[in-house]
């Protein structure tokens, strides 16, 4: 009588097999990692703020202790706030206070401690709202209606 031994299923992997797969998958991480990365420095070139936020930010959360990737976040940060900060301004000058706000916003999510974004900001809005409380002949939305 023949013994026969048992095969492995896929349940019983031998050590290698998942150590192999896990080399895959940190290589496969490491690549996008420096994709991002190279992404971000080719936007960074072309000033595309904006992209270069996102790439640095997605190598980030690939490998949180790279420096490179960190300094290179917090450049394109700068680089996009003043570009939204601009745009604002411009916008603002052409009464679309609308659209003004919306790029003080951004401004003011990729650089919190500009003092200079914030006063555009709050003066943004009230201007806004100067606009929504006041309608024809002087009186308020409201009392158009009554």
């Amino acid at each position: 009588m023949l013994l026969q031994m048992p095969r492995a299923t896929n349940a019983r992997r031998p050590l290698g097999a998942v150590a192999a797969a896990l080399a895959v998958a940190l290589l496969l991480t490491g690549c996008a990692a420096a994709t991002a990365t190279r992404v971000a420095r080719d936007a960074e070139v072309r000033q595309d703020y904006d992209l270069a936020v996102v790439q640095y930010t997605k190598a980030l959360r690939l490998h949180p202790d790279d420096t490179n990737a960190r300094l290179g976040l917090d450049r394109a940060k700068q680089h996009a706030s003043q570009d939204h900060f601009a745009r604002g301004r411009r916008l603002a000058a052409t009464d679309k206070l609308d659209q003004a706000l919306v790029e003080y916003e951004v401004a003011a999510e990729l650089n919190p401690t500009n003092p200079d974004i914030d006063t555009a900001l709050n003066t943004t809005r009230r201007g806004l709202q100067a606009k929504v409380a006041v309608a024809h002949e002087g009186k308020t939305e409201l009392q158009n209606l009554i």
